[in-house]
């Protein structure tokens, strides 16, 4: 397994077109409810010459209540069908932690993900937390209902109140 992370700018037209793969692999048409932020770092996760996993990483300044904080958001995370339950998206996201605290020192991570998944981000040191969580779309400001977990960086203690992604969930 050989783990890479990079830019959308530096991937090659190969690692673009199996990202491509991935996502159409990993994300059938119908399921997608938002329109999603840009990718600022991705997560490579390959076995040979095959990508098999991907995690995605945004970094952005968000508030929660009044108080402002810098997030590590998590999305994207994406392993095909035919290698899952093989620990590779985990070895994905465990590099992505490690570089939200070592590279980027952003003071929380942040996913969204479905209510089946909680336990699955909870064994990597997730934490579910109330929203409610307001994201951006193209018809203004919504309401996401999903479930919310946060990994302390840098910050232990989240604050309370209302977050505000200030732009479009990841």
């Amino acid at each position: 397994m050989e783990i890479v992370i990079k830019p959308p700018a530096q991937l090659t037209p190969t690692e673009k077109q199996q990202l491509g793969q991935l996502y159409a692999a990993a994300f059938p048409p119908g399921e997608v409810e938002f329109e999603w932020s840009q990718v600022d770092w991705h997560v490579l996760v390959r076995e040979g010459a095959e990508l098999v996993s991907n995690v995605e990483i945004i970094q952005r300044q968000a508030l929660v209540g009044s108080t402002p904080v810098t997030l590590g958001g998590i999305g994207g995370v994406a392993t095909q069908p035919g290698w899952r339950r093989r620990g590779f998206a985990e070895a994905g996201l465990k590099v992505a932690q490690s570089f939200l605290h070592r590279r980027l020192a952003v003071d929380y991570g942040l996913l969204i993900c479905s209510q089946q998944l909680v336990p699955y981000y909870g064994k990597l040191g997730w934490r579910v937390v109330e929203g409610p969580m307001l994201i951006e779309q193209s018809g203004g400001q919504v309401t996401c209902s999903a479930p919310i977990m946060i990994l302390p960086v840098c910050k232990s203690e989240w604050p309370q109140g209302v977050i505000d992604l200030c732009g479009k969930p990841w």
